[in-house]
């Protein structure tokens, strides 16, 4: 008689005993529990966990039995992962160095002991990089190339960083600095996707204004505005060199027609700012600055201002309509 045990991505255990004539469900594992013991469930642990880049994760799956006790059959399953982003040694998951938060990954564990019998497991790893992992004692960030890097005026990029893999922009920009009408590939690639999807489902015409920008340009600007309109105002509405986005080559201020392509509050009012807020995230971008959260994210509400972050990172924070900073902040706790 051919016993089968399923268990399904939710751990819900179904049961089923295949000899044709309709007997109540059981399993028996005789080179595994005790004699006449019965198997009532098995659990992997742990069914979810929080795992950053390069840390290394234990599984462990027990068999529970009808007498309330639980036997270890770790040894007896083949753990394998739904990304080579994630490889095993054993029952251990080595989570690798280009994973970003947000992603969550599949783990699977497979029966693989001598009994006819099928069980597979699965469980979650659910990426965290955290804040206080990924910046040096000089406050300086040490995953610049990380998609869910973050830099803010407490966090501050190396004045020599300079993406590897930047490209020009492929959509319309407003301004002729070549510097500026640069990405890098994936976030360009995602806001090529994002202007088309615009322009196919609403008629809506995003422009691009001002992408990647050096330490030195940076740097000049913020200097200039200081010169021009006091210290006070430079801070609020620019960044200091090294503490700019814009460094990373994965921010990118926007604007359309209908505010002179212009970076002004009022295009977050607009159909095509309206259009960007809610839609965005879809593409891997989140609006960086939003309203009404000036005291976290330390800068004036800035509805033109994008951040790649990946899809899966951006539509957490676009459904809990938290900012980069507080995501972080709430998994921290």
């Amino acid at each position: 008689m051919k016993k089968i045990l399923i268990i399904t991505a939710a751990l819900l255990i179904i049961l089923t005993g295949c000899n044709g004539e309709g007997d109540e469900p059981e399993i028996e594992m005789p080179e595994i529990t005790e004699e006449g013991s019965k198997i009532t469930g098995v659990n992997i642990l742990p069914e979810k966990v929080l795992a950053g880049s390069g840390e290394k994760i234990e599984f462990k799956v027990e068999a529970l039995l009808d007498d309330d006790t639980k036997i270890d059959i770790t040894s007896e399953m083949n753990f394998r992962s739904d990304t080579d982003k994630i490889k095993f040694e054993g029952n251990k998951a080595l989570v690798g160095e280009e994973t970003i938060t947000g992603q969550e990954h599949v783990v699977i564990a497979e029966y693989t002991g001598e009994e006819d019998v099928n069980i597979d497991l699965y469980a979650t790893i659910e990426i965290f990089n955290s804040l206080e992992d990924t910046i040096d004692e000089n406050d300086v960030i040490t995953n610049p190339e990380a998609y869910d890097m973050v830099v803010n005026k407490q966090r501050n990029l190396n004045a020599d960083y300079v993406p590897e893999d930047l490209v020009d922009l492929e959509v319309e920009t407003c301004l002729p600095n070549p510097e500026i009408n640069q990405l890098r590939k994936e976030a360009s690639d995602a806001i090529t996707k994002m202007f088309k999807t615009a322009a196919e489902e609403e008629g809506l015409e995003l422009v691009a204004r001002s992408g990647y920008r050096s330490y030195n340009t940076q740097d000049s600007l913020y200097n200039s505005i200081v010169n021009n309109h006091g210290q006070d105002y430079a801070d609020k509405y620019s960044a200091y060199p090294g503490q700019s986005e814009h460094q990373s080559g994965l921010a990118l201020d926007i604007t359309a027609a209908s505010v002179n392509y212009q970076l002004e509050d009022i295009f977050g009012e607009t159909e095509e700012g309206k259009w960007t807020k809610d839609n965005a995230h879809r593409f891997g971008f989140i609006i960086r600055y939003p309203e009404g959260k000036e005291d976290i994210t330390g800068y004036l509400y800035e509805p033109w201002h994008l951040r790649y972050v990946g899809k899966n990172l951006a539509a957490k924070i676009y459904r809990e309509d938290t900012t980069l900073e507080e995501y972080f902040q709430n998994k921290e706790r």
